[in-house]
């Protein structure tokens, strides 16, 4: 008794997800793993850079605190030493160095914390493609896990219309044979 295209078909399948399909499921999950790894390690250099901006940004607030205070204060000496009574002018350009001082401060701030919350978005992205890449290993361990089962399955189906041939006088092998080789029961040819 011949194979039809029905069983060489399922037997195929069988041996493929039975001995292929799992190692290139498996493969493709540890590719997935190595991505995962980067984008966790791009998150925590993400979240270092945040913390290195706060301190960055504390250090030239620092700085720039001591400028305006060197240049307030040489402001004042230049008047006293002049023999100037600390009013009018004098105090518009002490009050006018102050606000510009201030206007700094709070622009290093702003830049500071927009740098900051650069790093933070870039990190949570990061960890986002993380958990992308999980679900993709989890999925490729699934598929592993499934064509284990499907080449059983197919191994079955294979074994079934063999085993069945002679109890329905090989129409199970006679079917595929007639739809695949022109009504041959041998699946070749015309009969």
């Amino acid at each position: 008794m011949a194979f039809g295209s029905g069983t060489i078909s399922s037997l195929s399948g069988a041996a493929t997800d039975l001995f292929f399909a799992p190692k290139a499921y498996e493969a493709k999950a540890r590719g997935s793993e190595f991505e995962k790894k980067n984008y966790l390690l791009a998150a925590d250099y993400a979240e270092q850079n945040v913390k290195f901006t706060e301190q960055s940004t504390a250090i030239k607030l620092a700085q720039n605190q001591r400028d305006i205070t060197k240049t307030i204060g040489g402001q004042q000496a230049q008047v006293a030493g002049a023999g100037y009574a600390a009013s009018g002018t004098a105090l518009d350009l002490l009050r006018e160095s102050a606000s510009q001082g201030a206007l700094t401060q709070q622009v290093l701030a702003a830049q500071g914390q927009i740098t900051e919350a650069g790093y933070k978005q870039q990190a949570q992205s990061y960890q986002n493609m993380a958990s992308a890449a999980q679900v993709a290993i989890d999925a490729d361990r699934e598929a592993a896990d499934n064509s284990m089962i499907t080449g059983v399955i197919k191994l079955g189906a294979a074994a079934a219309s063999i085993g069945l041939a002679p109890f329905t006088g090989g129409a199970s092998l006679m079917i595929g044979g007639a739809l695949m080789g022109g009504g041959s029961p041998s699946g070749y040819g015309s009969g």
